[in-house]
């Protein structure tokens, strides 16, 4: 047997493997509310595991490898980042969320600016962003079916509707458990293809091997850097994946030590996937950046363990993927369809309502991933639509009581067009993730204050 077949084979097998699990959660859903919130069922190992499994998979380790390739060293900015955006979720989000219950930041948008307009703040912006970040998935598994022989076409195709599949089965709960299950795997092989690659080739000829650059811990440009980290650091601060997990956990303890512990290990993680590809780079030079960790995992590693880390991070793909439809599946039926057009509407309707939204997500993702190849990148836009677009309403909520209905609208407008349009080079912003969110607080101050003037 060929080495591709073992690769696929093992795929194959763990695939189904998840699948298994993902019918076992089935189990556990009774109703559509089950299925998105899986109300106190998550324990705080459960929150942990999920929470690093939500980055582990694609952009922290298919993206970090790529950059380490790239950049060097500071490829690991983003992973960073990661951990730093989980640190400030438990110190400043997961209490507050859970105490009040909130299934999603529109339920606090609701209650403090009284109002149906201001839901679609959250909703809209979070739809954009997942659509983004589904696609940077997408990216990542094509990555992947690609190193294994299948054209990039089929391996967006196959991510995309694998993962719609799993998440139309197994709801949030079983999400998050295949999620804890992959990052513990991963963990494990990238610590053990490090461990291979130090003691076979070692630091000292990493350095020979490298230009100087690649040891800069900041190699970028300061907007290239600030772009890159400040909404990946910001977005946990109003995802909706984040509030549902906090919504899932057994108790407040849980909520918030879940994602302090999730975050305080993945800073220190975050600097094996680019030491990695900067390992990649010294021994296929000639190999594309995105290849090059690959490359390493097939031809440095015993095949079937190589098979079984490259199984479960397009598994961990999958789940990222997974957790983009449940997210969507919130926001439309959980803060729209049940929030705003039908308060009564039946379990069946609901349902419905999902698999339409599902699927046209599904083509969306697939339309964009596609089109694009940097998978940071189209992430790190996600992350920008939606704290832009929603960092300062709710920021502003809390902490400023003038604040009102209006003005969240008109800095949540403000807020996306200026990173949509820095982003499409529609027109210029210094800093686009920063100024974005400074030109979304003048406007939500600017109509607050004329607005109370007003009344």
């Amino acid at each position: 047997m060929s080495t591709s077949q073992l690769v696929i084979l093992i795929l194959v097998l763990y695939m189904g493997a998840m699948l298994v699990l993902g019918r076992s959660a089935r189990k556990r859903i009774k109703s559509v509310q089950d299925a998105i919130a899986a109300p106190g069922q998550s324990t705080m190992p459960l929150l942990v595991g999920s929470a690093v499994g939500t980055h582990i998979g694609s952009g922290f380790v298919v993206g970090g490898a790529e950059y380490g390739a790239r950049f060097g060293i500071g490829g690991a900015w983003y992973g960073i980042g990661c951990g730093i955006s989980y640190l400030a979720v438990g110190l400043f989000i997961s209490r507050f969320a859970y105490r009040n219950g909130f299934l999603s930041l529109s339920d606090y948008f609701s209650r403090r600016y009284q109002g149906k307009a201001t839901r679609l703040i959250y909703s809209v912006a979070t739809m954009l962003c997942c659509i983004a970040m589904l696609a940077g998935q997408l990216l990542a598994g094509r990555a992947i079916f690609l190193a294994v022989g299948i054209p990039e076409a089929w391996g967006v195709v196959l991510t995309a509707v694998i993962s719609l599949c799993y998440a139309t089965t197994s709801g949030l709960w079983g999400t998050m458990a295949a999620s804890a299950l992959q990052s513990a795997v991963i963990f494990v092989g990238m610590l053990l293809a490090l461990a291979v690659m130090l003691c076979s080739h070692g630091i000292p000829e990493l350095v020979h091997s490298l230009p100087a650059s690649c040891f800069d811990p900041i190699p970028f440009d300061s907007e290239f850097f600030v772009s890159m980290v400040v909404p990946t650091a910001t977005v946990s601060l109003v995802s909706q994946g984040i509030y549902q997990n906090i919504s899932s956990a057994k108790s407040e303890r849980a909520a918030v030590w879940g994602y302090l512990i999730g975050g305080l290990f993945l800073i220190p993680v975050a600097l094996i996937p680019p030491l990695l590809g900067m390992f990649g780079r010294a021994l296929f030079p000639q190999a594309a950046p995105a290849e090059v960790f690959m490359a390493l995992l097939l031809s440095r590693l015993p095949t079937a363990v190589a098979a079984v880390i490259l199984a479960a991070i397009i598994c961990a793909v999958l789940g990222a993927c997974n957790s983009a439809y449940i997210v969507v599946a919130a926001n439309v039926v959980h803060d729209i369809y049940q929030g705003m057009i039908d308060p009564d509407a039946s379990s069946q309707s609901c349902r419905r309502v999902l698999a339409l939204v599902n699927a046209l997500v599904c083509v969306i993702g697939i339309f964009l991933a596609l089109r694009m190849n940097d998978i940071i990148q189209l992430l790190a836009l996600g992350y920008s639509l939606l704290t832009a677009g929603c960092l300062v309403p709710f920021a502003g909520g809390l902490l400023w009581k003038r604040g009102t209905a209006a003005g969240a609208l008109a800095g949540s407008f403000v807020g996306m067009a200026a990173s949509a349009g820095s982003s499409l080079g529609l027109f210029w912003l210094p800093y686009p993730s920063i100024s974005a969110i400074l030109l979304s607080a003048l406007a939500y101050v600017l109509v607050s204050l004329f607005k109370k003037q007003r009344q």
